[in-house]
């Protein structure tokens, strides 16, 4: 079951690699990354969800943390806020 689920972490990370790319995600702040995140778990805590629903939600949300991870170790940290 695991192998199956870290596939599809791994297939959705593709999908959104090709649709966004290293230069746009290494522009990403940790708070950018809190917001990507953010948007797909309220999509999956919506009322009425539908499981089907859920479960894409939260496989997105997993593969945006792993971008997030990936870009923090290419460049040795998240890009600096406005304010930091």
């Amino acid at each position: 079951m695991r192998e199956q689920i870290f596939s599809e972490i791994d297939a959705e990370r593709e999908h959104q690699d090709g649709k966004w790319g290293n230069e746009f995600d290494d522009q990403n702040t940790v708070n950018d990354w809190a917001a990507y995140m953010n948007i797909y778990l309220s999509k999956a805590t919506t009322m009425g969800a539908a499981q089907e629903q859920v479960r894409e939600s939260i496989l997105k949300v997993t593969a945006i943390g792993v971008a997030a991870l990936e870009g923090f170790d290419r460049n040795g940290g998240f890009a600096k806020r406005h304010y930091d």
